[in-house]
């Protein structure tokens, strides 16, 4: 099962990878909305940035690698809090020999952080934002 996990994050790195290193398209705003159809079949071949007289304003990328995109980034966030973590038991063990802590405690407090991010970042922008 963790060898699939691992595959399928590592599929789709790839993938990002691959489509970051297409080629970009530069496109005025008023000029997909008339093309919307032929802007649709760009993005099989490659970004297309929507412009502002001559400024990037959006980028057109198909949905499977938008969230090909989230699930690669969510994944090195989370890998880089497990090494943060790991990094300050390390330097704590020295100062105290006797206290060990248990996966549960370690899963108790990622929990905690990402309710207090998740709190932070998502309701509380979300409240601003409709009022």
């Amino acid at each position: 099962m963790r060898q699939e996990l691992s595959d399928s994050k590592a599929a789709a790195l790839l993938r990002v990878a691959s489509y970051l290193g297409r080629p970009q398209k530069f496109m005025a705003v008023g000029e997909a909305r008339a093309e919307m159809r032929r802007t649709l079949e760009l993005v099989t071949k490659g970004s297309v940035v929507l412009t502002t007289h001559g400024e990037p304003e959006a980028a057109v990328v198909p949905f499977t690698t938008l969230e090909d995109m989230r699930r690669a980034l969510l994944h090195l966030l989370v890998e880089e809090m497990g090494s943060s973590f790991a990094r300050s038991g390390e330097r704590l063990r020295p100062q105290r020999k006797d206290a060990t802590a248990s996966e549960e405690e370690l899963e108790t407090l990622v929990g905690e952080a990402l309710k207090k991010s998740r709190r932070r970042n998502g309701r509380s922008s979300r409240k601003q934002s409709r009022g």
